[in-house]
């Protein structure tokens, strides 16, 4: 028995011995490429590292060594000879090695990006706006660490990765700035390297993938080696703003890293990731679409911001912001189409008339109250004598002769509407376009003998069903609700009234269709600002009809000159559905509507649906907005959030004091649809030499003395 036991002794002592020679030479063997991985190791660290590596060779050799001493070892021995074998277990790699690996992995990364910085930087922008991509990172650290005058050396090999998708912002922001200078290979792409790892880690919501280290927390390998070196997130964002503070301050940059530190210090300024830049406009409603193009504003940077598309467009401005220097007068300088014009101060006219006349196309002024300047329009010359519909037509103008009370009592309103209906419908059905005059309406609302002989009228129109329908209605209708429905009707229809009015709405000097007819007229519809209120119902009328007739028939050719409504202090004029319809459907017949108000709540009060009125149109701009009617905070909200790049902090690119304050006054705020906000300069007329140069009002000529008659 001790026989046994002495063998059995003398075999396990040979294994562990042979056991320590294979350990002893196995740490100091070189790689095929040369290198010496195992000696990044100390002895002691590397004592577990071969235990696991190479556990089921020993366990085998340590039972036949049991059974048999000399096999045991021989197959103790194959240790020495065997190479690594190629598993998905980490593969121990020395300094440089690991060194090596990190400068390719960089390589390939910029290799697969493109073959140079534009090309890179293409592919960069693209990647991070679609943030899909997940990026890798292959990261070497080491460091040394102290205790009395032993030096204790550490270090982390690792791999690192993360989908864009899933990055917040301000890192996503620092992240693409780092793979700019990355690319841009200015010489410190090893300082880049570390920021893009730390960037991909996140302070650990990055993924980190297999790791080799040493004297280091086997738990926490990589943030241990992250906290060593500075590899926060925010301390890596602070370095980067000194970085690109010190490459601005230099003057001179490569010229491969000015794109990349210019780009990024543009974002990191306040607001710079909320407002529209120039380089942006090819990409939204602003770019060029077609020939007919509007002036809006400039870029602090000189460019011009315009719009060319098929929308319409509206300015909210108070008074003396200079919207009809810096939008009437600019564009009908320059526009060289039809135009129709809402002139409430006459200033319109007078300085953009001559060159106008002159360049464009004849000029038509409606000046109701100045009969001796104006030219003639009666609305009763296009209302159609078909019996398909001249009810139709005969409404239109009702409604908009009528201007809404804004009151409960609605009724006595419709009623009247009902009653001019039919009283314009019999004046159109009666007599020929060139003779209906409109006293002939104002007769039947007083009553009297004219009333009966409607009555009569609309009996005898057998083919116009609704009138005879009416005509029984009327009849029918008590003797006090008729006289009060008649006084409501008379009163809207003061504005007809008068001999002013008689005479310039005795015949019609231009038709509506003669904006689409080539020729390029310019209408003027002029009256005091204090007239305006008076005469409601006549600019509603000339207005309503232009669009309805507009937008009533065939649709244009593709490449007609657009027809410009510029409808100035609009909200005075009350609800008018013509202007609803033509925000609906007139961009299709070739109208462009520029709405101006002084503010939002104007609108509101005009329109029941005004806020869907406003963002229907392609172009919103806003002129000193202010905080009084909370438009400042309005807009300020719907400017929208950035995410600070610096702090990380959410905050509004622009507040409501700031837009309400001296840093807009000589700037607007201007929305497109699907754009981000721009911020542009008031560019007004009066400073411009050329457009200076064409300012004038044209000789008024009548219409007997040579200008063409309709």
């Amino acid at each position: 028995m001790d026989g046994v036991i002495g063998w059995l002794f003398g075999g396990f002592l040979l294994y562990v011995v042979v056991a320590l020679v294979v350990l002893a030479i196995r740490h100091r063997m070189t790689d095929d490429e040369g290198d010496k991985p195992n000696e990044t190791l100390s002895l002691g660290a590397y004592v577990p590292v071969f235990l696991r590596r190479y556990r089921i060779r020993l366990i085998v050799s340590a039972i036949l060594t049991l059974i048999m001493p000399l096999i045991g070892c021989a197959a103790l021995l194959t240790i020495f000879f065997s190479r690594s074998a190629k598993s998905g277990k980490m593969v121990y790699k020395s300094e440089k090695q690991w060194n090596r690996d990190e400068v390719g992995a960089n390589q390939a990364w910029l290799a697969s990006l493109g073959p140079d910085h534009d090309a890179r930087a293409t592919r960069i922008e693209a990647m991070f706006a679609e943030r899909t991509e997940t990026l890798e990172a292959v990261k070497f650290l080491t460091w040394d660490t102290w205790s009395g005058p032993e030096k204790t050396t550490s270090y982390v090999g690792f791999s690192v990765k993360r989908n864009l998708a899933v990055i917040d912002n301000r890192e996503r922001e620092y992240l693409r700035i780092v793979e700019l200078l990355n690319s841009a290979t200015d010489g410190q792409e090893e300082l880049y390297r570390f920021w893009r790892a730390a960037l991909i880690w996140g302070d650990g919501k990055g993924e980190a993938g297999r790791s080799q280290y040493q004297n280091v927390d086997a738990g926490r390998p990589v943030p241990t080696a992250f906290e060593h070196k500075g590899g926060s997130v925010d301390r890596v964002v602070s370095a980067i703003n000194n970085h690109l503070t010190e490459k601005r301050r230099a003057g001179v940059l490569p010229a491969a890293l000015g794109r990349a530190v210019a780009d990024a210090s543009d974002r990191l300024a306040p607001g710079g990731q909320g407002w529209l830049k120039p380089e942006q406009v090819a990409e939204t409603t602003f770019a060029p679409q077609s020939p007919h193009v509007l002036h809006i504003g400039s870029f602090p940077t000189g460019e011009a911001l315009t719009y060319s598309g098929e929308g319409s467009m509206i300015t909210i401005a108070p008074p003396r912001s200079g919207k009809t220097q810096c939008h009437v007068f600019p564009n009908l300088l320059t526009w060289t189409g039809p135009a129709v014009v809402l002139d409430i101060s006459g200033d319109i006219y007078e300085t953009t008339s001559k060159w106008r006349a002159e360049n464009v196309g004849p000029v038509w002024k409606f000046s109701p109250l100045e009969p001796d300047a104006s030219h003639c329009y009666n609305p009763l010359t296009f209302v159609r004598g078909h019996p398909d519909y001249i009810w139709e037509d005969a409404k239109l103008l009702a409604e908009m002769m009528i201007v809404p009370s804004n009151t409960s009592e609605a009724f006595w309103d419709n009623e009247a509407r009902t009653v001019l209906t039919a009283a314009i419908a019999h004046v159109c059905y009666s007599n020929p376009p060139e003779n209906r005059p409109m006293h002939a309406v104002l007769d039947i609302v007083y009553g009297g003998e004219a009333w009966q002989n409607m009555l009569m009228g609309l009996r005898m129109a057998v083919d116009v069903r609704v009138m005879m329908q009416h005509a029984t209605a009327f009849e029918d209708m008590n003797e006090k609700t008729l006289s009060s429905v008649l006084q409501t009707a008379r009163s809207s229809l003061g504005a007809w009234a008068g001999e002013r009015i008689s005479r310039v709405t005795a015949r019609s000097d231009w038709s509506p269709l003669d904006l689409r007819g080539g020729g390029n007229p310019t209408i003027y519809i002029y009256l005091r600002p204090n007239e305006v209120d008076a005469y409601l119902s006549l600019l509603r009328v000339f207005i309503g009809q232009h669009i309805r007739m507009l937008t009533g028939g065939p649709v244009p050719p593709r490449g007609s000159p657009p027809i410009l409504f510029m409808l100035d202090e609009l909200p005075r004029l009350k609800t008018m559905p013509p202007v609803d319809e033509a925000l609906n459907i007139g961009a299709k017949y070739g109208l462009r509507l520029w709405m101006f108000a002084q503010s939002v709540g104007q609108m509101q009060e005009a329109y029941k649906n005004a806020d869907g009125m406003m963002s229907a149109c392609a172009v919103r701009a806003y002129m000193n907005p202010t905080g009084a009617d909370g438009l400042a905070e309005r807009l300020s909200e719907e400017i929208g959030y950035t995410d600070s790049l610096v702090d990380g902090q959410r905050r509004r690119v622009v507040e409501a004091a700031e837009l309400a304050g001296p840093a807009f006054r000589e700037q607007m705020v201007v929305f497109g649809l699907g754009s981000r906000p721009a911020r542009v300069r008031k560019d007004l007329a009066w400073k411009d030499a050329t457009l200076s140069a064409r300012m004038g009002a044209a000789d008024f000529v009548p219409a007997g003395d040579g200008a063409r008659a309709s």
